[in-house]
């Protein structure tokens, strides 16, 4: 692993972090990363019963963290100092993915999250994890378009936005799509409901531009949530 990246990620809070998850078997060496961004690394592990693991660390960096505030009002949660908003941003990706995958979307299975990293099911073959979406578009257009729409759908009904939904935060694994980073997930309300019809928009403007001409107006997918939305 190259020093800039260990530096970039690894502060000690973080080794605390990953040594309590090693200690309690949910990961062993990591390797990788497999993707960066300005937030978080990813990597790859394996748990204490050899299944492959991704593990999420999101940096202790301030200056990647400005919109941090503005969502954890959305969520209605206090901020708190900076590790502890870092923390909280955490849990909530991690308990969001949770409500994703138990009622049946297609999502990383979650594993375990504590402080700063987050354990999810590895999505990928061998040491290299799936495409995004955006970069592996051989799929069939009508059944992926319902199927995604089909998950915003049942997310609203549960509750709950994606709240960054673009091809960028969709993998392509073995001809089927995968959500993924719900780091900006919200809860739905009046409030949040711009958020909802931006994804909406991400997801349209993107098989438009792949030639797919059977979109539904974002007004139709929210009114498939709830009456009250329209």
């Amino acid at each position: 692993m190259e020093k800039k990246t260990y530096l970039k990620v690894f502060d000690l809070k973080t080794l605390e972090a990953l040594s309590k998850l090693e200690g309690d078997g949910y990961i062993s060496n990591l390797t990788g990363p497999l993707s960066t961004g300005k937030e978080s690394y990813v990597f790859k592990s394996v748990d204490s019963n050899g299944r492959e693991v991704a593990v999420k660390i999101h940096r202790h960096d301030i200056n990647a963290f400005k919109k941090i505030p503005t969502y954890l009002v959305l969520r209605g949660s206090k901020s708190g100092g900076f590790i502890r908003r870092i923390n909280t941003w955490t849990r909530y990706e991690f308990n969001f993915l949770s409500k994703a995958f138990n009622i049946g979307i297609r999502v990383p299975e979650p594993f375990r999250v504590y402080e700063n990293v987050l354990t999810m099911q590895f999505i990928g073959e061998g040491e290299t994890n799936a495409p995004l979406a955006v970069k592996a578009d051989d799929f069939d257009r009508s059944r992926w378009y319902d199927e995604i729409v089909g998950s915003i759908v049942n997310m609203g009904k549960a509750g709950f936005i994606h709240g960054d939904l673009s091809p960028y935060n969709i993998m392509n694994f073995k001809g089927d799509p995968y959500l993924i980073d719900f780091s900006q997930a919200l809860k739905l309300s009046p409030s949040t409901l711009d958020y909802l019809k931006r994804d909406i928009d991400n997801i349209n403007s993107w098989f438009i531009r792949l030639g797919f001409s059977g979109t539904l107006r974002s007004q139709e997918i929210v009114k498939m949530i709830n009456k009250s939305y329209e």
